[in-house]
């Protein structure tokens, strides 16, 4: 052991030396280094131990360690090479069973990095595996160096991080491999040119330790010991850990002129042996401490759709615990207030999967009782969703919209002491059973996509008055939504809503609703077929004078509006792959459109008389149609 903790009293040494700030954040760098985005790779599923790397045994991390608190820090450097280095840091992440968590430059760490720190340094280097631990005490002094790097093209920068990330992982340079047998520099003879390595190394450590001691580490493997070590059966010239000589490779490979002789990516055997050793990947989802569950649901499709308003940084675990596959969602360094993601995603296989959304902490973060990440959620891709499961530990989820379809599933909606929602918008849910109970703050509940109200005369609906932010705003609707939401069948509840302002009962198929209690109540909008509240019964309207006889009073300096619009099927002709009308012969299909109220007479002027006695005003159809009034009317369709 005593040559392996070598280097790291070699690596203090020059940690110990004064910082060189030039490249400290802020400073030309930034514009120098290229940060790109690096997609999976893929991983073996047998790993054989027999066949992978080197590593000393004695200094790889224990797997809950590996998995839960490498913490890495920055001591300098500018924004765009720390962000280079996370970035490229994930790859060993993707290959196995680690997580890096970057935390800020205040806090201790155990890996912390340093650019150009050690002045005249011209190597890249980093500590090995748990001789991290030995120097946790000295957090200004560095255990990874990257040096050099104006003058480093995208590939050295990419194979230094590779490299020194695969030694805080306990990897051992390649080239120590007990099977590897230099030929990098050698004399006419075949022997092992002592004298050029020496100089070459010596002229990178400047002579701060003897040559005797310096080829130990350097040089010569490591012992071949099944207790302390494990290697591959084979030297892997492919390894990320390979060290670049510059003209000195091992080999007989050319020397290094161009960015394409660097070893930019992790080699198989180096996927596979960090695997073997820690292993699977987690995908990058954090750890369960560092992640609140906000919203779950289950997806039965091959897509889904959604998107999110937040605060404070995002993930989505793609399958709950079953997948590894995870998106984190970090706000953009601009961000002053709260960030919306749109999140569109596809899935490989069709099946029945557990979609987590979740607030992510920082590392160290307790996890709370009470999130306020999340702001809204607008679900526009409900229709093969289920189990929709949005967490009381919200206390900043004001606005939620979901959006179900033909394939939506119905059940019960139970948003029972949920006082931080303000907007609740439930549409094309067919005959689910929605609970509105101590909501206190809700003003706004609708089966619509958003709130419409007629122009001031009552009679242009092209120019309405929205209510809501500027996502809501929608032109007055020319047709219906094609499916229904609400049904005597589930049943609409609604308690304790003090605050609730406008309700849009949009293409119902309730016949009964009780306002009574909805003392706040400024506006209302019904649409239906004639067989539910608007025109419903015998005679016609009945259930429609029902519901608005229980409206409560308004004051008349602050009257309130309903507004009734009935529906119908209206057949349209079937249509061709143009788009083009087939013809009258062909079948047609049938669509719903606004239409018509059937009314009977009396039921009509009754209406007409109590709201405005209420101080309601009301606006028939809209200004699209007058209601067919019917004179002792009988409806015949019920």
């Amino acid at each position: 052991m005593k040559k392996l903790l070598l280097l790291s009293v070699v690596l203090l040494l020059f940690a110990g030396c004064s910082k060189d700030e030039t490249t400290s954040s802020g400073q030309a760098d930034q514009t120098e280094a290229f940060v790109p985005h690096f997609y999976g790779a893929a991983m073996l599923n047998t790993p054989a131990p027999a066949t992978r790397g080197v590593a000393n045994a004695m200094k790889v991390w224990s797997k809950p360690m590996a998995a839960n608190n490498l913490t890495v820090k920055f001591l300098n450097g500018s924004a765009g090479y720390q962000e280079y280095v996370k970035e490229v840091a994930k790859e060993w992440e993707k290959a196995a069973g680690v997580r890096f968590h970057f935390v800020g430059s205040d806090k201790p760490a155990t890996v912390r990095i340093g650019f150009d720190y050690v002045p005249g340094m011209m190597s890249s280097w980093s500590l090995t595996g748990t001789d991290h631990m030995q120097v946790y005490g000295q957090q200004s002094e560095a255990t990874m160096h990257f040096a050099q790097w104006r003058r480093a093209g995208d590939a050295q920068k990419r194979s230094d991080v590779l490299r020194a990330f695969g030694q805080v992982l306990g990897l051992e340079l390649e080239f120590r491999h007990p099977m590897f047998h230099p030929a990098w520099i050698t004399n006419a003879d075949g022997s092992v040119n002592e004298t050029a390595i020496r100089e070459y190394w010596e002229n990178e450590l400047a002579n701060y330790i003897a040559w005797d001691e310096l080829k130990k580490i350097v040089l010569d493997p490591l012992e071949d010991q099944a207790f302390f070590i494990h290697k591959t059966e084979y030297y892997d010239q492919w390894s990320v850990m390979n060290w670049p000589f510059y003209e000195m490779i091992a080999r007989n490979i050319p020397p290094i002129e161009f960015d394409e002789d660097y070893i930019t990516e992790l080699s198989e055997n180096d996927k596979s042996f960090a695997q073997f050793l820690y292993g699977e990947s987690f995908g990058g989802t954090p750890p369960d401490n560092l992640f609140v569950p906000l919203i779950e649901f289950e997806c039965t499709g091959s897509s889904t759709r959604f998107s999110v308003t937040t605060t404070k940084n995002l993930g989505v675990r793609w399958d709950g615990e079953v997948s590894k596959e995870y998106t984190a969602y970090d706000l953009p360094d601009y961000t002053t207030s709260e960030h919306t993601f749109m999140i569109n995603k596809t899935f490989d296989e069709t099946k029945t999967r557990k979609i987590v959304i979740g607030e992510v902490l920082d590392y160290g973060e307790a996890k709370p009782d009470y999130s306020y990440a999340l702001t809204r959620f607008d679900f526009k891709g409900a229709n093969n969703a289920g189990a929709i499961d949005i967490k009381p530990v919200n206390h900043a989820l004001s606005y939620i919209r979901i959006i179900g379809g033909s394939d939506f599933i119905s059940r019960e909606f139970n948003f029972t002491g949920y006082e931080y929602l303000k907007e609740l918008y439930l549409v094309r849910i067919g005959d689910s059973k929605v609970i509105l109970d101590n909501c206190s703050n809700l003003e706004t509940f609708a089966t619509s996509k958003g709130i419409w109200k007629p122009g001031e005369s009552y009679s242009e609906p092209t120019d309405p008055i929205d209510i809501g932010d500027y996502e809501s705003v929608f032109a007055w609707p020319d047709y219906p939504e094609s499916l229904y939401s609400l049904s005597d069948t589930g049943g609409l509840t609604i308690l304790n809503c003090n605050k609730l302002k406008q309700i849009s009962l949009e293409n119902t198929q309730l016949k009964n609703f009780n306002f009574g209690d909805l003392l706040a109540l400024e506006y209302v909008y019904l649409s239906s077929f004639s067989g539910y509240i608007v025109g419903g019964s015998d005679p016609y309207g009945k259930l429609l004078l029902d519901a608005v006889n229980t409206l409560p009073a308004k004051e008349a300096a602050a009257k309130g509006l309903i507004v009734l619009r009935g529906i119908a099927f209206r057949l349209y002709p079937s249509e061709n792959e143009t788009g083009n009308a087939i013809g009258p012969i062909t079948p047609v299909r049938p669509n719903p459109v606004y239409d018509q109220i059937p009314i009977d007479r009396v039921i009509y002027n009754t209406i007409n008389q109590n709201l405005p006695a209420k101080n309601w005003n009301v606006v028939w159809e809209s200004g699209f149609y007058h209601p067919i009034i019917y004179l002792n009317s009988t409806n015949h369709n019920n």
